[in-house]
C-alpha cells in the first residue's frame, strides 16, 4: 500500500517545494519504488524537475531489475523526472548522474574516499553505498521523458544489512563515523544531478573525462566482464571513453569497449542489489 507523507526529515511538503524551488514534489512514507511512481507520473504529464521521495521502498529496483534493499528511515530513495530535448547517448546518463551523486556524497563526508564503479555504482571506502538507475520512454528516436533514481545507504549499521551484504555494503554514517543528514544529502543530489543531466551532452568532453578519472573506482583494477550469452573475460579496466563505454584490456588481448554487462572486481564481489 502506498502512503503519502506530509513531511520528510521534519520538513513539510511545502517547505520541500520551496527548498528545491518547484511545485512538483511527491513524498511517500512507504512505496513500492520511487522510479516506478516517477515513471507513472511522467507518463501522465509530470513536468521536468518532478521529484519523488520515499522513506521506505518495498520493491526498490537496481540495475537489471535486481532488488534494492530499502528499509524505512535509513536511506535516501529519490527519483527525478527529466525531459531532455535530445538524448543521443543514453549510456551517458548513469555516468553523469553517478558523478553528480559521488560529488554530493564527497561534499558531506569530506576526507572519506568516494568513487563511481562504472556505470552507476556509488562506492564509499571501497564498499557499495548506493547506485543510480536510469529509465527512459521514447517516441522513435526522441526521448519523451527520463527518470533518474538515486538510492543511497545513509543511516544503516552493519547489522542492518542482510548477512550476504554486511562485508561489501556500507552506509554514509558508517563511513563518516557520525550521523549524516538525509536532507542535506537530498539537497546536494538534486543540485549535482540536475546540473549534469538536464541537458546531457552527446559525448563526454576532455574536462569531464579528467574529472571522472578522479572518481573512477574501477580504473586500473583487475576485474571480469560478464555478459549474457558470452564467456567471462578477465582483464583490467583502464578508463571510460567519450561515449561512456568502459575501456577494458583483456589479458593478452587488445583494448575493448564494454557497453553492458556485469563487472566483478577480483577479490571484491560488490553486491548487485
Amino acid at each position: 500500500m502506498t502512503r503519502r507523507a506530509s513531511s520528510w526529515e521534519g520538513e513539510t511538503l511545502r517547505a520541500l517545494q520551496e527548498r528545491w524551488d518547484r511545485a512538483h514534489v511527491h513524498v511517500y512514507s512507504r512505496i513500492d519504488s520511487t522510479n516506478t511512481r516517477a515513471l507513472k507520473l511522467a507518463e501522465d504529464g509530470a513536468p521536468a524537475g518532478t521529484i519523488v521521495l520515499a522513506d521506505e521502498q518495498t520493491a526498490g529496483r537496481g540495475v537489471a531489475a535486481r532488488l534494492w534493499h530499502s528499509p524505512k528511515g535509513v536511506g535516501l530513495y529519490l527519483s527525478l523526472v527529466l525531459r531532455p530535448k535530445r538524448l543521443a547517448n543514453p549510456l551517458l546518463l548513469p555516468i553523469l548522474a553517478g558523478l553528480g551523486a559521488a560529488r554530493a556524497i564527497e561534499r558531506l563526508l569530506a576526507s572519506v574516499p568516494v568513487g563511481v564503479k562504472w556505470p552507476n555504482d556509488l562506492i564509499v571506502s571501497d564498499r557499495k553505498a548506493g547506485g543510480v538507475l536510469s529509465e527512459a520512454a521514447w517516441s522513435g528516436s526522441v526521448p519523451r521523458y527520463v527518470v533518474l533514481g538515486v538510492g543511497i545507504n545513509v543511516h544503516q549499521k552493519r547489522v542492518d544489512f542482510p548477512p550476504a551484504l554486511r562485508d561489501v555494503a556500507v552506509s554514509l554514517d558508517m563511513a563518516a563515523g557520525r550521523s549524516v543528514s538525509r536532507l542535506a544529502l537530498a539537497d546536494l543530489i538534486v543540485t549535482e544531478v540536475e546540473e549534469r543531466c538536464v541537458n546531457p551532452p552527446q559525448s563526454l568532453d576532455r574536462e569531464f573525462l579528467r574529472l571522472f578519472d578522479e572518481y573512477d573506482w574501477l580504473r586500473d583494477r583487475r576485474c571480469a566482464v560478464m555478459q549474457a550469452g558470452a564467456a567471462t573475460i578477465q582483464g583490467t579496466a583502464v578508463g571510460v571513453a567519450p561515449d561512456g563505454a568502459l575501456l577494458f584490456r583483456p589479458d593478452g588481448g587488445a583494448l575493448e569497449r564494454v557497453t553492458s554487462g556485469r563487472i566483478v572486481v577480483e577479490q571484491l564481489a560488490l553486491p548487485d542489489y
